[in-house]
């Protein structure tokens, strides 16, 4: 068995090897990916275009305005009188969002009642959501910051000091394995997953219908190969080739984006192991079901794009309907990415994680199991 075995590897490396576009897509296709993914899917709120209406001219709305521009979230592109234009900049696109200060701002802050408007461009919701929040939380501080002062100010004209008499809380923050708060930390185990899932599963299917294509299949059944010693010797490759994915991308995280795996790299490749028991699982039912490579291409992109969406790619789980939630249970992508993350951002183990490890091997065994039975019936 292992002769035969071994055979049908030494076939299958020679194939790939004089492939190239196979060879593309094993060595160049992950790393590229996994760059341009890391680089191109930023969440960070940096720089957003913003466009002032200042109506009241006053040196307490221009400090408001400096405020804002001090921090690094925000970019002032335009000032105007009228607050219209403003606003017509949000829809434009030329602004992310708008400040509108009221005539009489600066009076009614000393009243204590001065109001701000912020417009946004709710066509991007998450962006809108975030910048709303920071600029809000910059102006209200700095808001409370002038009032501070006017109300020292007017206490001092009577020899009234508040100094050490007020209460003063201070809230530190600690963000742990991640304290810049980079997005890349975040996404690049994901791209990790989904690379390594869209590379080995199209492998697999493709490596399989292309002998159909060929007519080889048919040529290989007449000799005395089991289905087994078949499957074997076609999908080992494939996940020799995914470990050294594997080995690369983990690279490419701790060189370019200065992220190395916190945890333990055996841990890692027992995780990267058990997720390929799914990815070629599916890569061999695929390749039963489909007649060509484009077909089996097609298959796989159907495959690959709802377990993204339901994986927690960018947007957790948790925060998903619950019917929704319920399917994620079937999705080997989620488990795999929630251990990449843990092991590699967090530095936890397998044992640590087994709510994740668990559920991701029984979902390896019987998508293995079940395509190989799927596969020995095709083929016998």
């Amino acid at each position: 068995m292992m002769q035969v075995i071994r055979r049908i590897l030494k076939k299958e490396f020679i194939q790939t090897v004089r492939d190239r576009r196979m060879l593309g897509i094993i060595l160049v296709a992950p790393l590229l990916q996994s760059i341009v993914f890391g680089y191109a899917v930023n969440l960070d709120l940096m720089a957003q275009p913003v466009v002032i209406a200042d109506s009241d001219r006053s040196s307490t709305s221009r400090d408001m305005v400096q405020a804002l521009a001090n921090n690094d979230s925000f970019a002032i592109v335009g000032h105007t009188d009228n607050p219209d234009a403003a606003e017509g900049a949000v829809v434009t696109g030329d602004a992310a969002l708008a400040l509108l200060i009221p005539r009489g701002f600066s009076r009614d802050v000393g009243q204590h009642d001065g109001q701000l408007l912020l417009v946004l461009d709710g066509s991007d919701s998450n962006t809108a959501l975030r910048a709303g929040q920071e600029a809000s939380q910059v102006l209200i501080a700095h808001a409370l910051k002038l009032q501070r002062n006017r109300l020292d100010e007017a206490l001092a004209v009577r020899g009234i000091s508040l100094d050490g008499q007020l209460p003063e809380i201070s809230i530190q923050s600690r963000a742990w394995f991640n304290p810049q708060m980079k997005t890349a930390i975040y996404l690049v185990p994901a791209v990790f997953a989904l690379v390594l899932m869209v590379i080995t599963m199209m492998l697999t299917s493709m490596g399989l219908t292309r002998e159909k294509e060929l007519g080889t299949l048919e040529q290989i059944m007449v000799t005395p190969v089991r289905p087994i010693e078949l499957m074997i010797g076609k999908t080992l490759p494939f996940a020799l080739i995914g470990l050294l994915d594997v080995t690369a991308i983990v690279s490419v995280a701790a060189v370019i984006f200065d992220l190395p795996v916190r945890g333990s790299l055996i841990d890692l490749y027992i995780a990267s192991s058990i997720f390929l028991m799914t990815t070629l699982g599916l890569g061999l039912f695929i390749s039963t079901v489909s007649q060509t490579q484009q077909q089996a291409m097609m298959t796989a992109f159907f495959v690959v794009l709802p377990a993204l969406m339901l994986s927690g790619y960018v947007y957790p789980v948790d925060n998903m309907p619950a019917p929704i939630q319920w399917i994620t249970v079937v999705n080997p992508l989620r488990y795999y990415i929630e251990l990449t993350r843990g092991i590699m951002v967090k530095g936890a183990t397998l044992v640590e994680l087994w709510r994740s490890t668990l559920p991701l091997g029984l979902l390896g065994a019987a998508v293995l199991f079940g395509a190989a039975q799927r596969f020995r019936k095709r083929v016998v």
